[in-house]
């Protein structure tokens, strides 16, 4: 639109504004007077009434009229960048749709009935002079083939992206089909991944509002991503470009694997490249949504984009960068010689040399971090990546809200179009306000009673009850009502996982260290640390223990420990019910999942995994194990915050309490007995996270069903192989094919976990070639000598015989009964707190955690395990120091 033509329009508006400014209204009183033109709360601006605001134009309230992504547009415009033509439909004409239902929807979304929300969005009639301004609008575009995307008023943000949060929608066409695409955008402001997402970064849900961009479809024949700094290296000296045929889409949504280039800035040319797969494309087609299509084979081994055009794009990212002044991540798009900026926002990916940037300090403390996402997340599958973004995404909000600047868990963890994931760790950036915000946070969280934990599990209970109610009825659902089943629980996940860090894990380090401090104090032996006081205790996984030993006890009595460990597992309850002793103990075993049957093997990783309940077979395994092990009395369940008279746990709180001053007392068991209540919440937590992940499950189980139904998948487990966003893509186009792209993953499995698993560190052979020693955390204490027997997961536990000394990467309360069996404990990770550490000290074995590759040890060679001084030692010195090469 020409400039001349905006003048005159927002010269015309602004003497309807005077003129409407100067009617007389009605007072309080009933009388009439004059709207007054000083008072703000008052004053209506220009952009009060203005609903369409075209890139060329300026909107006086930036960002709070036309989001994030439209503000970038308008200045893209403004720099004389090769944006495709379009206009924004401001937040005045979302808030005149909504009205007064604004109130109803943020109390549905914020009480967990986003679904409701986003349904009442999507019925409300859109006002007339809403329609009439867009349809005009499209008009002026030249009514053509558009995207229409969400431009929301907290997104694109400088600590915090949003992207993917809320909808877009290509290749839009006519009148009717933009005003259901706007529609459809202004529900997904109240979804429950944005709902969550925001409360995970801090950003509020009060006074929300929407615009909408709608931008004429550039017809890619080449698109992608320009990092105008290198993301891996963080070099400002290149660039790097990620490009593949048609939409970028592709490429953004890791559907393809996508040719990489390398870009040097002086003297300008093309350091490396890459050429990706690029199997299929995805083709905006006019009237219609884009349509997927397979690549012929000639064009995939081929670069999708000419040196020529890569140094257009150079200069392009030049440009953008010399005008932002900062580092930018571009999508772009070839259509034929027309290079298109389609959109650009700050690169919050660049490592930027950790130590030299931000310390010794900082470097060791990312290494912490990228260690303890290795522990919590043991090579995920690329459908647990959706689950994993949303729990690391509560911990980046806690750490934002403290005023620390850390990047989103979708750029620390990137899943990649081969399925390959990898961690790109950089460290938290405290600001001047960390002190005083980290303050703030620490006194809610140690203000937090542990004790109503138990109220907290009630109100969980019934949102739980409430989610399994709709598991029943999902053979009726429609695919956007199952997969809202999925994502409703993994928000619940997020917001329990901020409310577990903040009042109980963080709190409970605070407790614990002030319990050793004074456990020192008095000179006490110095084996004896804080877990002591937890032995008895009726956390969860103790609990559960105890139960299993119980289990275990009862199929001895009745004279099924043959049966228990000679039959598979998968065969057992068709075994057990051949006989009356057998059907008795499967009720039993019944009784003990419905209360314990959530837990599963990777506590963080819903989809690719199964519990206890949906797999019994991996309970009877571990049943087995503990049978074959010698009997264990675990200490029974009691009350809450009470420990049974006489065990360890209690003895200790006793006698540290003898021995301390009497004005040290009263903090001594105030710090003892929260240690002990913010353990059980901490435990109970972690089980409550497993019943949600059950429901999202079940939600996916029914999405893979009906994709095998309808022949776009081959095989329900395979789904484990695809992004959540491939997913969703597929139910939303019937034609989609996704079995070869699984297949293609299932076979690149194997490079994919050794890729999430590397740390970068040197090989256990170097390590122990001198001393043939490893160490770790000394986590409880004894001496221990017997096989290593390496065990990746409890469902392999068969293997585990009594003597042996248990090497595993991790451990989680799932492994717990193989601690009957075993000797002594060493893990890849963990520390004192963990899991490991106390249940080890609770059966009496040595435990070295944390020795960062212990698994790479032979299966086999003889150990010695000194629990005390966190040391694991080869004692034949004719063994080899690593595995063979299979």
């Amino acid at each position: 639109m020409p400039a001349s033509a905006i003048c005159v329009r927002r010269s015309v508006i602004s003497h309807l504004l005077d003129a409407y400014r100067a009617c007389p209204v009605p007072n309080p009183s009933g009388h009439l007077t004059s709207m007054s033109i000083e008072s703000p709360k008052n004053s209506t601006t220009i952009e009060d009434i203005v609903m369409i605001v075209w890139f060329e134009e300026t909107a006086a309230g930036g960002l709070q009229y036309v989001g994030g992504k439209g503000l970038h547009l308008q200045e893209c415009v403004r720099a004389g960048l090769p944006v495709p033509r379009g206009f924004c439909i401001t937040t005045r004409a979302y808030r005149q749709a909504l009205g007064a239902l604004s109130a109803q929807i943020n109390h549905d979304a914020t009480n967990g009935e986003a679904l409701k929300a986003c349904n009442r969005i999507l019925e409300v009639e859109i006002p007339s002079a809403v329609q009439m301004a867009v349809r005009t609008a499209y008009r002026e575009l030249g009514s053509p083939s558009v995207a229409v995307r969400s431009s929301a008023t907290a997104e694109d943000l400088t600590e915090a992206s949003f992207a993917g949060q809320q909808e877009t929608f290509l290749g839009v066409t006519g009148e009717d089909a933009v005003l259901a695409a706007v529609r459809r955008c202004w529900a997904s402001l109240w979804s429950d991944r944005a709902v969550a997402y925001r409360a995970t970064q801090g950003v509020g849900q009060e006074d929300l509002a929407l615009a909408v961009v709608v931008q004429t479809m550039v017809p890619a024949d080449t698109a992608g991503v320009l990092f105008t700094r290198n993301p891996v290296t963080g070099s400002e000296d290149t660039m790097l470009v990620n490009s593949s045929y048609g939409l970028g889409e592709s490429v953004v949504t890791g559907l393809v694997t996508p040719d990489t280039f390398t870009l040097a800035r002086r003297p300008p040319g093309v350091l490396t490249r890459e050429i990706g797969g690029k199997e299929t494309r995805i083709d905006a087609s006019p009237g219609s949504p884009p349509t997927t299509r397979t690549v012929p084979e000639q064009d995939r081994s081929r670069p999708s984009i000419t040196d020529k055009q890569l140094m257009r794009l150079l200069g392009l990212g030049e440009r953008v960068e010399a005008y932002y002044g900062c580092g930018q991540d571009i999508e772009w798009a070839f259509c034929g010689e027309e290079l298109y900026l389609l959109q650009t926002r700050p690169i919050t990916t660049a490592t930027d040399a950790v130590v030299s940037t931000y310390g010794r300090a900082a470097a060791r403390l990312s290494k912490v971090l990228r260690d303890d996402m290795i522990e919590h997340y043991p090579a995920p599958f690329p459908l647990d990546l959706f689950a994993v973004h949303q729990i690391q995404d509560a911990i980046q909000g806690l750490m934002r809200a403290a005023g620390v600047k850390v990047d989103s868990a979708a750029t620390l963890i990137r899943g990649e179009g081969t399925g390959v994931i990898r961690i790109h760790m950089t460290a938290p950036r405290p600001t001047l306000a960390t002190p005083a915000r980290l303050a703030v946070l620490f006194h809610r969280g140690m203000s937090h009673d542990p004790t109503r934990w138990t109220h907290e599990e009630s109100r969980l209970r019934s949102c739980l009850d409430a989610m399994l109610e709709r598991v029943t009825r999902l053979r009726e659902m429609s695919d956007r009502e199952v997969m809202d089943l999925v994502h409703l629980p993994l928000a619940e996940c997020a917001r329990l996982t901020a409310s577990r860090f903040l009042n109980y894990n963080a709190p409970l380090v605070v407790n614990r260290t002030i319990c050793s401090l004074l456990i020192r104090l008095v000179h006490a032996n110095p084996q004896v640390t804080p877990e002591e006081l937890l032995i008895g205790v009726p956390y969860k996984t103790a609990a559960m223990t105890a139960q299993i030993s119980l289990l275990a006890q009862q199929a001895r009595e009745l004279g099924l420990t043959a049966l228990l460990t000679g039959t598979p597992s998968d065969r057992l309850p068709a075994a057990l019910s051949g006989s009356q002793r057998g059907r008795r103990f499967q009720e039993l075993v019944d009784e003990f999942l419905a209360s314990y049957g959530a837990r599963c093997t990777r506590l963080y990783l819903p989809f690719s995994n199964r519990s206890w309940r949906e797999d019994p077979g991996s309970f009877y395994a571990l049943l087995a194990t503990t049978l074959r092990g010698n009997p264990v009395q675990i200490p029974q369940n009691t009350p809450v915050l009470s420990t049974p008279p006489g065990t360890r746990g209690e003895n200790t709180t006793r006698s540290i309490n003898a021995r301390l001053p009497r004005s040290l007392r009263f903090l001594w068991k105030r710090n003892a007995q929260r240690f002990q209540a913010r353990h059980i919440a901490r435990e109970g937590t972690a089980y409550m996270l497993e019943e949600f992940f059950c429901v999202a499950r079940a939600g996916m189980d029914e999405i893979s069903r009906r994709l095998v139904d309808r022949g776009q998948l081959d095989d329900p487990a395979n789904i484990r192989f695809l992004y959540i966003e491939e997913v969703q893509q597929a139910l939303d186009d019937a034609d989609m094919q996704l079995s070869s792209l699984a297949a293609r993953r299932r076979r690149v499995r194997p490079t994919a976990q050794s890729v999430w698993r590397d740390r970068g560190e040197p090989e256990v052979g170097s390590a122990l070639e001198e001393l043939r020693t490893l160490r770790g955390q000394p986590s409880s204490s004894g001496r221990a000598c017997g096989p290593a027997r390496i065990i990746h997961s409890p469902d392999a536990s068969a293997r585990l015989q009594p003597g042996d000394i248990l090497v595993c990467p991790y451990t989680d309360p799932t492994w717990t009964p193989l601690f009957a069996v075993a000797a002594a404990v060493v893990a890849d990770s963990g520390g004192p707190l963990s899991h490991a550490a106390i249940v080890a000290r609770e059966y009496g074995i040595p435990a070295v955690l944390g020795t960062g590759n212990a698994t790479s040890l032979p299966d086999g060679v003889e150990l010695i395990v000194d629990g005390t001084a966190g040391t694991v030692t080869i004692t034949d010195p004719a063994a080899p120091l690593s595995q063979s090469p299979s």
